[in-house]
Protein backbone atom coordinates (compact mmCIF):
# COMPACT_ATOMS: atom_id res chain seq x y z
CA UNK A 1 0.00 0.00 0.00
CA UNK A 2 1.43 3.33 -0.69
CA UNK A 3 1.26 5.55 2.79
CA UNK A 4 1.82 9.88 3.02
CA UNK A 5 2.35 10.92 6.41
CA UNK A 6 1.81 13.69 7.71
CA UNK A 7 4.13 14.62 10.29
CA UNK A 8 5.89 18.20 11.77
CA UNK A 9 3.43 21.30 11.26
CA UNK A 10 3.36 24.48 12.44
CA UNK A 11 1.75 23.82 16.02
CA UNK A 12 4.19 24.56 19.65
CA UNK A 13 3.39 20.64 19.03
CA UNK A 14 5.60 20.55 16.44
CA UNK A 15 8.44 18.60 18.34
CA UNK A 16 6.02 15.90 19.14
CA UNK A 17 4.60 15.49 15.39
CA UNK A 18 8.21 14.64 14.30
CA UNK A 19 8.98 11.83 17.02
CA UNK A 20 5.26 10.33 16.20
CA UNK A 21 5.97 10.54 12.60
CA UNK A 22 9.20 8.88 13.03
CA UNK A 23 8.07 5.56 14.67
CA UNK A 24 5.11 5.17 12.55
CA UNK A 25 6.96 5.71 9.30
CA UNK A 26 9.19 2.98 10.61
CA UNK A 27 6.47 0.67 11.34
CA UNK A 28 4.96 1.11 8.05
CA UNK A 29 8.09 0.39 6.42
CA UNK A 30 8.32 -2.71 8.59
CA UNK A 31 4.83 -4.10 7.49
CA UNK A 32 6.43 -3.83 3.81
CA UNK A 33 4.65 -0.31 2.88
CA UNK A 34 5.50 2.21 0.26
CA UNK A 35 6.07 5.32 2.42
CA UNK A 36 6.59 8.25 1.92
CA UNK A 37 6.41 11.59 4.66
CA UNK A 38 6.08 15.21 4.04
CA UNK A 39 5.78 18.16 6.59
CA UNK A 40 3.07 20.31 5.87
CA UNK A 41 4.23 22.96 7.78
CA UNK A 42 7.17 23.47 5.14
CA UNK A 43 6.19 21.88 2.53
CA UNK A 44 9.36 19.72 2.52
CA UNK A 45 9.70 15.99 2.22
CA UNK A 46 10.61 13.99 5.40
CA UNK A 47 12.20 10.90 3.26
CA UNK A 48 14.89 11.07 0.64
CA UNK A 49 14.56 9.45 -2.73
CA UNK A 50 16.63 7.19 -1.40
CA UNK A 51 13.95 6.22 0.85
CA UNK A 52 16.25 7.25 4.28
CA UNK A 53 13.99 8.19 7.50
CA UNK A 54 15.21 12.19 7.42
CA UNK A 55 13.80 13.32 11.12
CA UNK A 56 14.97 11.62 14.05
CA UNK A 57 14.99 12.46 17.95
CA UNK A 58 12.05 15.49 16.81
CA UNK A 59 13.92 17.55 14.52
CA UNK A 60 13.44 17.55 10.58
CA UNK A 61 16.26 17.77 8.28
CA UNK A 62 16.24 21.71 8.10
CA UNK A 63 16.65 24.40 10.36
CA UNK A 64 12.78 25.64 11.17
CA UNK A 65 13.00 27.28 14.27
CA UNK A 66 10.07 29.53 13.56
CA UNK A 67 8.18 27.54 10.73
CA UNK A 68 5.63 29.71 8.56
CA UNK A 69 3.28 27.30 7.05
CA UNK A 70 2.62 27.10 3.15
CA UNK A 71 -0.83 28.23 1.82
CA UNK A 72 -3.39 25.32 2.00
CA UNK A 73 -3.55 25.04 -1.26
CA UNK A 74 0.06 24.01 -1.62
CA UNK A 75 -0.61 21.25 0.69
CA UNK A 76 -3.64 20.16 -1.63
CA UNK A 77 -1.78 20.71 -4.85
CA UNK A 78 1.29 18.32 -3.25
CA UNK A 79 -1.28 15.61 -1.88
CA UNK A 80 -3.24 15.33 -5.06
CA UNK A 81 0.00 16.02 -7.38
CA UNK A 82 3.20 14.59 -6.05
CA UNK A 83 1.48 12.29 -3.96
CA UNK A 84 -1.53 11.54 -5.92
CA UNK A 85 -1.20 8.03 -5.79
CA UNK A 86 -0.83 7.71 -2.47
CA UNK A 87 -3.75 5.08 -0.66
CA UNK A 88 -4.29 6.84 2.16
CA UNK A 89 -2.92 9.59 4.35
CA UNK A 90 -1.30 8.74 7.79
CA UNK A 91 -1.75 12.26 10.43
CA UNK A 92 1.07 12.06 12.66
CA UNK A 93 0.36 15.92 13.69
CA UNK A 94 -0.70 16.90 16.98
CA UNK A 95 -2.20 20.49 17.82
CA UNK A 96 -2.82 23.61 15.49
CA UNK A 97 -4.48 22.65 12.11
CA UNK A 98 -3.09 19.17 11.97
CA UNK A 99 -5.66 18.25 14.81
CA UNK A 100 -8.44 20.69 14.94
CA UNK A 101 -10.28 20.02 11.57
CA UNK A 102 -8.04 22.15 9.28
CA UNK A 103 -5.51 19.37 7.72
CA UNK A 104 -9.07 17.28 7.53
CA UNK A 105 -11.08 19.66 5.29
CA UNK A 106 -7.89 20.26 3.00
CA UNK A 107 -7.86 16.07 2.69
CA UNK A 108 -11.64 15.63 2.23
CA UNK A 109 -11.04 18.44 -0.63
CA UNK A 110 -8.38 16.22 -1.88
CA UNK A 111 -10.81 13.09 -1.96
CA UNK A 112 -7.88 11.37 0.44
CA UNK A 113 -8.78 9.02 2.67
CA UNK A 114 -6.86 9.74 6.31
CA UNK A 115 -6.34 8.29 9.91
CA UNK A 116 -8.30 9.98 12.89
CA UNK A 117 -11.21 11.56 12.91
CA UNK A 118 -12.84 14.12 10.51
CA UNK A 119 -13.00 17.72 10.27
CA UNK A 120 -16.09 18.02 12.43
CA UNK A 121 -15.08 15.88 15.56
CA UNK A 122 -11.82 17.15 15.02
CA UNK A 123 -12.70 20.86 15.43
CA UNK A 124 -14.72 20.15 18.33
CA UNK A 125 -13.06 17.90 20.25
CA UNK A 126 -9.78 20.16 19.86
CA UNK A 127 -11.95 23.03 21.60
CA UNK A 128 -11.84 21.82 24.97
CA UNK A 129 -14.79 24.25 25.95
CA UNK A 130 -16.87 22.91 23.21
CA UNK A 131 -16.48 19.27 24.29
CA UNK A 132 -16.74 20.01 27.95
CA UNK A 133 -20.32 20.87 26.66
CA UNK A 134 -20.92 17.92 25.02
CA UNK A 135 -19.48 15.82 27.88
CA UNK A 136 -22.24 17.52 30.16
CA UNK A 137 -24.98 16.85 27.95
CA UNK A 138 -23.99 13.14 28.01
CA UNK A 139 -23.76 13.40 31.63
CA UNK A 140 -19.66 13.13 31.83
CA UNK A 141 -18.52 14.62 34.97
CA UNK A 142 -16.20 17.41 34.19
CA UNK A 143 -14.50 19.97 36.80
CA UNK A 144 -16.13 23.44 36.72
CA UNK A 145 -14.39 25.59 34.45
CA UNK A 146 -14.83 29.03 32.58
CA UNK A 147 -13.10 29.95 29.31
CA UNK A 148 -11.70 33.74 29.17
CA UNK A 149 -11.04 35.19 25.63
CA UNK A 150 -8.45 37.97 25.09
CA UNK A 151 -9.42 40.92 23.36
CA UNK A 152 -6.59 43.00 21.67
CA UNK A 153 -4.21 44.34 24.48
CA UNK A 154 -5.97 42.53 27.44
CA UNK A 155 -5.09 43.16 31.45
CA UNK A 156 -3.34 40.23 32.94
CA UNK A 157 -4.96 41.70 36.33
CA UNK A 158 -8.10 42.40 35.01
CA UNK A 159 -8.37 38.81 34.06
CA UNK A 160 -6.75 37.42 37.41
CA UNK A 161 -9.44 39.11 39.24
CA UNK A 162 -12.18 37.80 37.37
CA UNK A 163 -10.59 34.46 37.82
CA UNK A 164 -9.93 34.72 41.92
CA UNK A 165 -13.74 36.00 41.65
CA UNK A 166 -15.06 32.76 40.20
CA UNK A 167 -13.27 29.91 41.70
CA UNK A 168 -11.20 29.01 44.71
CA UNK A 169 -7.90 28.03 44.71
CA UNK A 170 -5.89 25.74 43.20
CA UNK A 171 -6.89 26.66 39.43
CA UNK A 172 -5.15 24.67 36.74
CA UNK A 173 -5.09 27.21 33.56
CA UNK A 174 -4.49 25.95 29.83
CA UNK A 175 -4.79 26.84 26.01
CA UNK A 176 -8.61 25.78 24.87
CA UNK A 177 -6.82 25.12 21.53
CA UNK A 178 -3.53 23.42 22.65
CA UNK A 179 -2.14 19.98 23.52
CA UNK A 180 0.74 17.77 25.10
CA UNK A 181 -0.34 20.04 28.25
CA UNK A 182 1.94 23.18 26.48
CA UNK A 183 0.95 26.14 28.08
CA UNK A 184 -0.53 24.34 31.20
CA UNK A 185 -0.25 26.31 34.67
CA UNK A 186 -1.34 24.85 38.01
CA UNK A 187 -2.08 28.11 40.36
CA UNK A 188 -2.10 28.07 43.89
CA UNK A 189 -2.46 31.11 45.49
CA UNK A 190 -4.48 34.22 43.57
CA UNK A 191 -1.30 36.51 43.89
CA UNK A 192 0.49 33.96 41.26
CA UNK A 193 -2.89 34.47 38.76
CA UNK A 194 -1.69 37.21 36.48
CA UNK A 195 1.64 35.55 35.89
CA UNK A 196 -0.07 32.69 34.87
CA UNK A 197 -2.57 34.56 32.73
CA UNK A 198 0.91 35.59 31.01
CA UNK A 199 2.05 32.67 30.75
CA UNK A 200 -0.76 30.85 29.22
CA UNK A 201 -1.38 33.62 26.83
CA UNK A 202 2.09 32.92 25.55
CA UNK A 203 0.13 30.14 23.76
CA UNK A 204 -3.10 30.69 23.21
CA UNK A 205 -6.33 33.79 22.91
CA UNK A 206 -8.38 31.24 24.94
CA UNK A 207 -7.42 30.34 27.93
CA UNK A 208 -9.35 27.85 29.77
CA UNK A 209 -9.79 27.77 33.51
CA UNK A 210 -10.30 24.73 35.66
CA UNK A 211 -10.74 23.60 39.02
CA UNK A 212 -7.94 21.55 39.91
CA UNK A 213 -8.47 17.96 41.51
CA UNK A 214 -5.83 16.13 42.89
CA UNK A 215 -5.83 12.79 42.88
CA UNK A 216 -4.56 10.31 40.05
CA UNK A 217 -4.24 10.64 37.05
CA UNK A 218 -5.80 7.99 34.11
CA UNK A 219 -6.53 7.40 30.71
CA UNK A 220 -8.34 5.53 28.27
CA UNK A 221 -7.66 4.92 24.57
CA UNK A 222 -10.78 3.99 22.29
CA UNK A 223 -10.59 2.45 18.97
CA UNK A 224 -12.90 2.49 16.79
CA UNK A 225 -15.56 1.99 19.61
CA UNK A 226 -13.43 0.02 21.74
CA UNK A 227 -11.71 1.27 24.62
CA UNK A 228 -8.27 -0.49 26.05
CA UNK A 229 -7.66 -1.23 29.35
CA UNK A 230 -7.23 2.53 31.72
CA UNK A 231 -3.30 3.40 32.27
CA UNK A 232 -2.39 5.65 35.24
CA UNK A 233 -0.34 8.05 35.20
CA UNK A 234 2.01 9.06 38.14
CA UNK A 235 4.24 12.17 37.67
CA UNK A 236 6.79 12.70 40.35
CA UNK A 237 6.43 16.48 40.50
CA UNK A 238 2.45 16.01 41.43
CA UNK A 239 1.41 17.72 38.03
CA UNK A 240 1.22 15.67 34.38
CA UNK A 241 2.97 19.16 32.64
CA UNK A 242 5.24 19.12 29.57
CA UNK A 243 7.97 18.28 31.33
CA UNK A 244 6.56 15.32 33.30
CA UNK A 245 4.89 14.05 29.85
CA UNK A 246 8.29 14.18 27.75
CA UNK A 247 11.33 14.09 30.08
CA UNK A 248 12.56 10.65 31.08
CA UNK A 249 12.17 9.32 34.20
CA UNK A 250 9.64 12.16 35.45
CA UNK A 251 6.69 9.91 35.41
CA UNK A 252 5.63 6.62 35.64
CA UNK A 253 2.73 4.61 34.00
CA UNK A 254 1.39 1.68 35.36
CA UNK A 255 -0.63 -0.48 32.47
CA UNK A 256 -3.21 -1.70 32.58
CA UNK A 257 -4.24 0.86 36.05
CA UNK A 258 -4.65 -0.75 39.60
CA UNK A 259 -8.28 0.07 40.12
CA UNK A 260 -11.28 -1.82 40.58
CA UNK A 261 -12.87 -3.19 38.05
CA UNK A 262 -16.07 -1.43 38.31
CA UNK A 263 -14.75 2.06 38.27
CA UNK A 264 -12.89 0.89 34.81
CA UNK A 265 -15.48 -0.27 33.11
CA UNK A 266 -16.98 3.34 34.01
CA UNK A 267 -14.16 5.05 33.12
CA UNK A 268 -14.10 3.10 29.85
CA UNK A 269 -18.27 3.88 29.35
CA UNK A 270 -17.97 7.49 29.84
CA UNK A 271 -14.73 7.72 27.10
CA UNK A 272 -16.80 5.66 24.54
CA UNK A 273 -19.90 7.39 25.31
CA UNK A 274 -17.87 10.79 24.90
CA UNK A 275 -15.94 9.64 21.58
CA UNK A 276 -19.25 8.31 19.95
CA UNK A 277 -21.43 11.59 20.91
CA UNK A 278 -18.42 13.68 19.14
CA UNK A 279 -18.68 11.29 16.09
CA UNK A 280 -14.55 10.50 16.74
CA UNK A 281 -12.71 7.42 14.58
CA UNK A 282 -9.93 5.79 14.61
CA UNK A 283 -7.78 6.06 17.80
CA UNK A 284 -8.61 8.57 20.33
CA UNK A 285 -7.21 9.00 23.66
CA UNK A 286 -9.71 10.43 26.80
CA UNK A 287 -8.25 12.09 29.70
CA UNK A 288 -9.37 12.01 33.38
CA UNK A 289 -8.91 12.38 36.74
CA UNK A 290 -10.31 10.38 39.64
CA UNK A 291 -10.67 12.35 43.25
CA UNK A 292 -10.02 10.79 46.74
CA UNK A 293 -13.40 9.86 47.16
CA UNK A 294 -12.93 6.93 43.38
CA UNK A 295 -15.23 9.82 41.64
CA UNK A 296 -13.46 10.32 38.33
CA UNK A 297 -14.03 13.76 35.57
CA UNK A 298 -13.21 13.69 32.52
CA UNK A 299 -10.37 16.53 31.08
CA UNK A 300 -10.18 16.55 27.57
CA UNK A 301 -9.68 14.16 24.56
CA UNK A 302 -7.34 13.37 21.66
CA UNK A 303 -8.09 12.69 18.21
CA UNK A 304 -4.47 12.46 17.15
CA UNK A 305 -2.87 11.15 20.37
CA UNK A 306 0.87 10.41 20.56
CA UNK A 307 2.10 7.39 18.43
CA UNK A 308 5.30 6.56 19.59
CA UNK A 309 6.34 2.79 21.22
CA UNK A 310 6.67 4.68 24.43
CA UNK A 311 3.11 6.41 24.19
CA UNK A 312 0.34 6.23 26.51
CA UNK A 313 -2.10 4.87 23.44
CA UNK A 314 0.02 2.11 22.20
CA UNK A 315 0.81 1.36 25.88
CA UNK A 316 -2.83 0.38 26.00
CA UNK A 317 -3.44 -1.44 23.27
CA UNK A 318 -0.10 -3.67 24.13
CA UNK A 319 -2.35 -4.36 27.11
CA UNK A 320 -4.29 -6.22 25.23
CA UNK A 321 -1.93 -8.22 22.76
CA UNK A 322 -1.75 -5.74 19.98
CA UNK A 323 2.39 -4.27 19.40
CA UNK A 324 3.24 -1.24 18.19
CA UNK A 325 3.21 -2.43 14.40
CA UNK A 326 0.11 -4.25 14.75
CA UNK A 327 -1.88 -1.20 16.23
CA UNK A 328 -0.27 1.42 13.17
CA UNK A 329 -2.09 -1.70 10.81
CA UNK A 330 -5.29 -1.02 12.02
CA UNK A 331 -5.45 2.56 11.96
CA UNK A 332 -4.34 2.23 8.61
CA UNK A 333 -6.71 -0.10 7.97
CA UNK A 334 -9.69 1.65 10.09
CA UNK A 335 -9.05 4.71 7.58
CA UNK A 336 -9.62 2.69 4.60
CA UNK A 337 -13.24 1.83 5.60
CA UNK A 338 -14.52 5.67 6.89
Amino acid sequence: MKVVVLAGGDSNEREVSLNSGAAICRALMRLGHEVRALDPGTGLPLIDSNGRLLLEGGQAPYDTPAVVAPEPGALVTAITNEYGDADVVFLALHGGRGENGSIQNLLDLAGKKYTGSGMTASAVAMDKALSKRVMASIGVPTPEWELYRLRGKFDPDTIAAEISQRFEMPVILKPNDGGSTIGLVRVTEAARLPEAVRQCAEHTREILVERYIAGRELTVSVFDGRAYPVVEIKAKSGLYDYEAKYTKGKSEYIAPADIRPDRSRNLQDAAVRLVEAIGCTGLVRVDFVADRQGRFFCLELNTLPGMTTLSLAPMAAKCVGIDFDQLVSMILESALTQ
